[in-house]
């Protein structure tokens, strides 16, 4: 009778040492990455607000295509509201400032982009 609770025992625990083994193993279980929330800049609220809008309200199922979307449009918006506002005298030079604005927002654009791709 010892010998069958002894056999028993040793069994289940070589049981679920290969079955823990096998879950540790399956490439299916990824881990899930949690990214911080960052701290938008003053000067890229404006780019991230617009950017997020357009995002929220975008339908369709290819992602790239949809932020490729978003992003032209916000350019364009940015460009017209420099061209409105007089912050610039020309078209080239508009085009600059708005690709100038939105290149010292890396870690927003990256930010961004990461929260929605999910």
């Amino acid at each position: 009778m010892k010998k069958l609770v002894l056999l028993f025992g040793f069994s289940f625990i070589i049981f679920s040492c290969a079955s823990a083994d096998k879950q540790a193993k399956n490439p299916e279980q990824k881990p899930v990455q949690h990214q911080e929330a960052i701290k938008i800049k003053k000067e890229c609220r404006n780019y991230v607000g617009r950017m997020e809008k357009c995002l929220k309200e975008a339908k369709g199922k290819d992602y790239r295509k949809i932020w490729s979307q978003c992003e032209g449009k916000v350019m364009w918006d940015m460009l017209k509201e420099y061209q409105d506002n007089g912050f610039c005298f020309d078209e080239d030079e508009c085009k600059q400032k708005v690709l100038d604005k939105i290149n010292n927002c890396k870690e927003e654009r990256t930010y961004i982009f990461r929260k929605y791709y999910r």
